[in-house]
């Protein structure tokens, strides 16, 4: 044989394994794009509608590949290649099983349109995928899983309620949403709660905290969950924390406010809820003025009116404490909340007592050995430093100096 022949001979070989590895490969991708869930599910479909409402009712149904494109929210939604009957409320039995069943008919369906807002806006999952279990989100690195009943009883609530968290995507700015009574109760806390005196929340507010703006966004691997009980999740951990703030990050400055489970359960929904979104404007609400609020235990303290006579000084003092949430734990003539009553605070410190203290009240006490033993008078805490402007340290003495 000549050597070309031999050459000739082992590409014939060659080629033919090739031509039989490339038939099987467009056999199988052939065969998967045939036995994909959606298919099956379709062809179901068609035939349980055939035997309800005749043939002509689904002469015009394709099989194929159905979806949501939304341009505007970067959103291909292709639950709907699988939940056929998602618009269909009035013309398709009720009664039909999952995922045949219509969307119920919800009050607030109306504004929230599925060719605006597809599915996963409201609902999570992963919409560009064709399969059951990757649509649904339960698969690895994919952090947001379809809202289930399973998935919400998990953190103790329903599953309307952790949708909420969804919704607050568009409605942060509403001081209250109709339908939303968990995420408002947790707004109503921030506000009555005077958070803002520590945290910044979209540009306002204290800096003796971290900025909450985008809570949700933070990698649940940079928590510490040492001291977190139960499951180690995000939520979870926001649970605890605002339920005993020392306990979970020890040496804490945030105080214990006493909250209670669904408050505290409220407020971590909220968080979680603040994540930055890349939508639309027409698809954010617009931000509509709330009352300030103080926590009830202020609420109900006395607050005397500012006298008259008194100086500009005082009354820019009196707008600064209340607008650094000061309220919040201290009162002026109600008792102690979390900080002292304030009530003639000008006649047991001095002016330059009082200045230096509000310069800096962790360095004042390191500074001053015979106050080491006040955090433990109050549970540990210790006052934040609220990074005051000399003017405002100076109009708050002036405002001290008249209670």
């Amino acid at each position: 044989m000549k050597p070309l022949d031999r050459f000739a001979n082992r590409d014939f070989v060659w080629l033919f394994a090739i031509s039989i590895l490339f038939f099987a490969l467009v056999a199988a991708a052939v065969g998967r794009e045939y036995s994909t869930d959606w298919r099956e599910i379709q062809t179901k479909y068609r035939k349980m509608l055939a035997a309800k409402k005749g043939e002509t009712a689904v002469k015009n149904f394709q099989i194929d590949a159905k979806q949501l494109w939304i341009p505007r929210l970067g959103r291909v939604d292709r639950c709907v290649a699988c939940h056929l009957s998602y618009e269909e409320t009035a013309s398709v039995p009720s009664d039909l099983p999952e995922p045949f069943k219509p969307h119920p008919a919800l009050a607030y369906l109306e504004p929230h349109r599925f060719p605006n807002f597809g599915c996963t806006t409201c609902h999570g999952g992963q919409g560009f995928a064709t399969r059951t279990r990757d649509a649904h989100g339960t698969v690895e690195h994919w952090e947001d899983p379809l809202i289930t009943r399973e998935l919400a009883q998990r953190y103790g609530l329903t599953r309307r309620e952790l949708m909420e968290a969804k919704c607050n995507s568009c409605h942060r700015q509403d001081p209250e949403t109709r339908g939303m009574d968990l995420i408002n109760m947790a707004k109503r806390q921030i506000s009555q709660r005077g958070c803002t005196g520590c945290h910044a929340m979209d540009g306002k507010g204290g800096n003796a905290g971290p900025d909450l703006t985008y809570a949700g966004d933070k990698n649940p691997e940079l928590l510490d969950f040492s001291n977190v009980e139960g499951e180690k999740t995000a939520l979870n951990w926001h649970v605890q924390h605002f339920k005993d703030p020392q306990k979970v990050v020890p040496g804490s400055i945030m105080p214990n406010l006493g909250i209670p489970d669904r408050e505290a359960k409220a407020l971590a929904l909220l968080m979680m809820s603040w994540r930055k979104e890349n939508f639309s404007p027409e698809y954010v609400s617009r931000p509509r003025p709330a009352a300030a609020k103080v926590i009830p235990a202020a609420a109900q303290a006395p607050f005397p009116p500012l006298n008259p006579q008194a100086s500009e000084a005082a009354k820019r003092g009196r707008e600064t404490f209340q607008n650094k949430g000061c309220r919040t734990c201290h009162s002026v003539g109600g008792g102690r909340i979390i900080g002292p009553d304030l009530l003639g605070v000008s006649r047991k410190r001095s002016k330059e007592w009082l200045r230096a203290w509000l310069g800096d009240p962790a360095a004042f006490i390191r500074s001053h050995p015979e106050l080491k033993s006040w955090p433990d008078e109050f549970g540990g805490v210790v006052m934040p430093n609220q990074n005051l402007s000399s003017e405002e340290i100076s109009a708050l003495v002036e405002f001290l100096g008249t209670l």
